[in-house]
């Protein structure tokens, strides 16, 4: 594995498509081998109205005259070529937002497995776990240098970042988590996410099978097509 890409959307909504759109997209290619950054493009997506913006910080008004998207999308398209995989921080959410790009996903959160006591829940707290200072957050290409750094840190200590990616690249398969309403945040915490016209008023999560059983609440396999 030589190049991966890193990706971050803001959205209008933590609703999916229609109900919500992603108004922002920043996408990094980085080097696995040599662990730095090779080329990187950000950039507002047209819209009339920004729902998020107690969020992400984003005025309404910046996006009146912001680039239409099918123009962002080609140019996110040349940065990710030469990638073998997208990595982003909630992938499943983000995959939602951004247009098929023929990449596998993997998610920084629940599919990559981190040294010692690290754990992926919050990328600002993994930074800091690992001595990294944030500026900022809740802007897409904050998010994806700060995610960026935190490869370049662990390569520094060690880690083979070639072996972590391809593990969490692992095939994949759709669970429910067998959860009572108290127990949602620990779904939520173990990378579940809750769609009500996705999947039926569940918590679901696209995840190795091998992982599953390793989880502290039963969860349903779900066949394609159910």
């Amino acid at each position: 594995m030589k190049y991966v890409a890193i990706l971050d959307t803001e959205t209008t909504s933590l609703e999916p498509p229609p109900a919500g759109q992603a108004i922002e997209v920043a996408v990094m290619l980085y080097d696995v081998q040599i662990a730095q950054p090779v080329a990187s493009f950000a950039s507002l997506i047209r819209s009339g109205s920004n729902e998020a913006e107690h969020i992400n910080g984003i005025p309404a008004a910046m996006l009146v005259d912001a680039r239409e998207a099918d123009e962002v999308w080609r140019a996110v398209r040349w940065v990710v070529e030469p990638a073998e995989a997208l990595i982003a921080h909630r992938a499943e959410f983000d995959q939602q937002f951004v247009p098929d790009l023929e990449k596998p996903w993997v998610c920084s959160k629940v599919d990559l497995e981190y040294p010692g006591r690290l754990r992926g829940d919050h990328l600002v707290q993994l930074a800091l776990g690992l001595g990294l200072g944030v500026a900022s957050a809740h802007r897409a290409m904050a998010d994806v240098d700060t995610l960026a750094r935190i490869l370049t840190r662990l390569a520094e200590k060690g880690v083979d970042l070639e072996a972590m990616i391809v593990r969490g690249m692992r095939p994949k398969v759709l669970f429910y988590a067998m959860v009572s309403y108290e127990m949602r945040q620990v779904a939520k915490d173990h990378g579940f996410l809750w769609n009500e016209a996705k999947h039926g008023k569940n918590w679901y999560r696209h995840m190795p099978p091998e992982d599953a059983e390793a989880l502290p609440f039963r969860v349903r396999r779900v066949q394609v097509g159910s």
